[in-house]
């Protein structure tokens, strides 16, 4: 069957898994963003409301999927991305060919329906094909987003020193250095009997960073751990997940959730590290180490994502701006 329609139950949309992982697959660029890896159990611990996820299946394939959300709050009826808040990069999943006009205007056509008062399409990427959307029947008005820093990579290891600040390489070098005389260090990437075991330790690392900083951190709403847990192993089946943590005298003392694309990037999501060990610096070792492989895997960009902290642009990236998105029923 062809043609656009929008999914409104959560069986609907939990069936719908397998096609779309295999559309997730056949696009060279998607974001782990929009795999249902990370999206379907975003949904089983944040989503409230109702689905209305439109998709297009073209040739009786499925060809595009758009996940959003009903959300009824005080005083307002929204549409929002499946996936806001804890998801940097918001976007429609399409076949190279497909057209995400026809998938927004049934969503949007639904959301006529359902009496929704506005349509926010929040942290849309820089390449995403919304930025083309006109829809009929509503206003479009776009405004600055979040912006995420991106390191171009070099082709070569060695060409990192043409890119990155030398006082950074400088201090790599030294803490590399007080490593090897501490010791050495051994990296443990995750696979399938340990992505559990170093995701606590990630998320001890980063809550304590946080706690003797007098803040909370991402995981103390309980419903960010278990949404992690949930999604953790299968992006690690579908390879989309990265998680390394950083040994320094057998103790744990950095460690680092990264999403990869399949083609050219690698995005850094969280990462957390053990002040105890600051002398050597093992957020910013471990950093290195994984952009080196990225490198050497032959991927072209590190995304650092939202936020303007100052590692960031201590690395050498460069801001690329989201946009966000307010859709309005014209009267």
């Amino acid at each position: 069957m062809n043609g656009v329609a929008v999914l409104d139950t959560d069986a609907a949309l939990l069936a719908l898994a397998p096609e779309w992982e295999a559309l997730w697959r056949r696009v060279p660029d998607a974001s782990p963003f929009s795999a249902p890896a990370w999206l379907i159990p975003w949904w089983r611990h944040f989503g409230t409301g109702a689905p209305r996820v439109a998709i297009q299946r073209t040739a009786g394939r499925l060809s595009g999927v758009l996940p959003l959300y009903r959300l009824d709050e005080p005083g307002i009826r929204k549409l929002l991305p499946i996936g806001a808040g804890t998801t940097d990069y918001l976007d429609a999943l399409l076949e190279p060919g497909a057209e995400v006009g026809p998938l927004l205007q049934a969503a949007l056509d639904r959301a006529r329906a359902d009496g929704v008062d506005a349509c926010d399409l929040i942290e849309v990427p820089p390449e995403s094909a919304l930025h083309s959307i006109a829809p009929k029947g509503w206003h479009v008005h776009w405004s600055e987003g979040e912006p995420c820093p991106v390191l171009t990579l070099p082709t070569t290891v060695a060409g990192l020193a043409e890119i990155v600040p030398g006082n950074t390489l400088r201090k790599l070098r030294m803490n590399r250095n007080r490593s090897a005389r501490a010791g050495g260090l051994i990296i443990e990437t995750a696979g399938p009997a340990t992505v559990q075991p170093l995701l606590s330790e990630l998320v001890r690392l980063h809550q304590a960073r946080w706690t003797m900083q007098g803040e909370a951190g991402a995981f103390s709403d309980p419903a960010v751990l278990a949404f992690q847990q949930d999604a953790a192993p299968a992006l690690l089946l579908a390879g989309a997940l990265r998680l390394q943590a950083l040994r320094v005298g057998g103790t744990v003392a950095a460690a680092c959730y990264t999403l990869l694309t399949r083609r050219d990037r690698i995005l850094f999501y969280l990462s957390g590290f053990d002040t105890a060990h600051s002398f050597v610096s093992p957020g910013t070792l471990l950093l290195a180490s994984m952009i080196e492989q990225a490198v050497t895997e032959g991927r072209r960009e590190a995304h650092f994502l939202r936020g303007r902290e100052a590692y960031k642009y201590a690395w050498g990236g460069v801001d690329r701006l989201n946009l966000d998105c307010r859709l309005t029923p014209a009267a």
